[in-house]
């Protein structure tokens, strides 16, 4: 499934078809347009592309615009059709809209009004199709490609299901959104959607954090320096370098709020002018996304807006911490063990049967790269027969005394006090507590006012 930006603008003046072409690629330079001039083709040049949008002329020789208008609508239903024509009869609008067209233009109308509706028809029909898709992805329990996916690891159920969501949104026009902690797989995800959606284009990772907003324009959108002597040089932007692959925004929660106004609008437009140039140029990539924060939470603080959250929130992907995947954990120490192996060149050991449900208890609070450094030090310390466990059991050991609850303890001095010294520093404590209360002191102390009283008599 392509993305629903395909127009085929059907006319048989070949002047207007041209002036028309030009215009759309100007003001809608998302979409990708083609042209034809003989009515009697528009059917074949459907089945063989695939068509989100048709402009379609109404007076032509051959067939007329209303008969492939009936014609498209019933062979092509997923194709939204708009009228563009010289016949200004309220009639044959009315007859025109009933019979599935999506809108009607006279030629002569606002060429903006047009491109505004040509848009919303792109996102209508790409909503639909990805609705579609996952409908069907979902009712499929297998993967179409599962070779986007070698790059991880898993038999989980939750993370097969993700699979599934990821090969269902991979080709919708809207971004996709990965959040879960630090080392949970992020950036695998992103790369597998670049699998699915572009797998010859270019894949392109940017991180956010502490990125000011001059670097962030710069970076997306390149930059033009004219010299005294007229001559220009250019940095290109990662949006060129890109062209149709996947951008891959990491920490979009640490972008500052100018650049977020930068990234909305780029977003919004599907447009973009490298800085020091007018040349407005189309966006074609696909726009992933990623942080370890809660951007409900930042909205809430006002450090994150509601607008580009709600635009970056269409598909998401929330990833589970590797305390969640017991299943994995065998398996992963396995890979790591042997990715150790290979990297240090050193004899790959066994793994012990009981190490995986030792780790069952264990949070991972750096996920897949603390177990990661965990197996290459396991690694360096075995004998490459067996995996040593110490790397493991002390990240354990640290765990459950971090964990356990601090308790107040007794500390003697290196040589014993006698028992009438331990009984007077108890009885002076407790009346220090109670500010000479024997009765209170005596309570703190576990016997009688009376036996107290004798004591300090005593």
């Amino acid at each position: 499934m392509k993305l629903a930006r395909n127009i085929l603008l059907v006319d048989d003046e070949a002047s207007w078809l041209r002036s028309l072409a030009v215009t759309l690629n100007r003001l809608v330079p998302e979409a990708e347009i083609d042209t034809c001039v003989d009515s009697r083709q528009v059917m074949n040049r459907l089945q063989v592309g695939d068509y989100a949008l048709v402009l379609l002329d109404l007076t032509m020789p051959f067939h007329s615009g209303e008969e492939l208008l009936a014609m498209i609508r019933s062979d092509f239903p997923n194709t939204r059709v708009i009228i563009v024509t010289g016949v200004n009869e309220v009639d044959t609008a009315v007859r025109c809209i009933k019979n599935g067209a999506y809108d009607y233009f006279i030629k002569t109308d606002n060429v903006d009004d047009l491109s505004h509706t040509v848009r919303r028809a792109l996102e209508v029909v790409g909503l639909e199709r990805n609705y579609l898709h996952i409908k069907e992805r979902f009712l499929s329990r297998t993967l179409d490609h599962p070779e986007a996916f070698n790059n991880i690891l898993t038999c989980e159920p939750q993370l097969l299901d993700q699979f599934r969501y990821l090969e269902a949104v991979a080709f919708s026009p809207e971004p996709l959104l990965i959040y879960g902690q630090s080392g949970t797989g992020k950036s695998e995800f992103a790369k597998s959607c670049h699998q699915l959606y572009s797998p010859d284009a270019p894949f392109i990772s940017l991180n956010l954090a502490g990125i000011t907003c001059e670097t962030f324009a710069i970076k997306l959108f390149g930059q033009l320096h004219h010299r005294a002597n007229g001559e220009i040089d250019a940095v290109a932007g990662y949006l060129h370098q890109v062209g149709s692959g996947v951008l891959y925004l990491n920490e979009i929660g640490s972008l500052p709020q100018q650049a977020q106004i930068q990234l909305l609008e780029l977003l919004e437009s599907k447009k973009y002018s490298p800085i020091g140039s007018e040349q407005a140029y189309p966006v074609k990539c696909k726009f992933v996304v990623s942080t370890q924060d809660d951007l409900l939470q930042l909205n809430q603080q006002g450090t994150f807006r509601s607008d580009l959250l709600y635009r970056l929130r269409s598909h998401k992907i929330k990833l589970p911490p590797l305390a969640n995947r017991p299943l994995d954990i065998a398996m992963l120490i396995n890979h790591f063990i042997a990715l150790a192996a290979q990297e240090m060149s050193l004899s790959a050991p066994q793994q012990p049967r009981d190490l995986a449900p030792k780790l069952a208890g264990y949070q991972f609070p750096g996920n897949l790269h603390e177990l990661k450094g965990m197996v290459f030090d396991a690694v360096s310390r075995s004998d490459g027969v067996a995996l040593n466990i110490s790397p493991f059991m002390e990240a354990i050991n640290e765990h459950k005394s971090l964990c356990s609850p601090q308790q107040d303890c007794m500390v003697f001095p290196k040589q014993l006090p006698t028992l009438a010294e331990i009984n007077q520093a108890l009885i002076d404590e407790a009346m220090s507590r109670t500010a000479n209360n024997q009765t209170a002191a005596a309570q703190l102390l576990g016997i009688s006012q009376s036996a107290l009283s004798r004591r300090l008599k005593g």
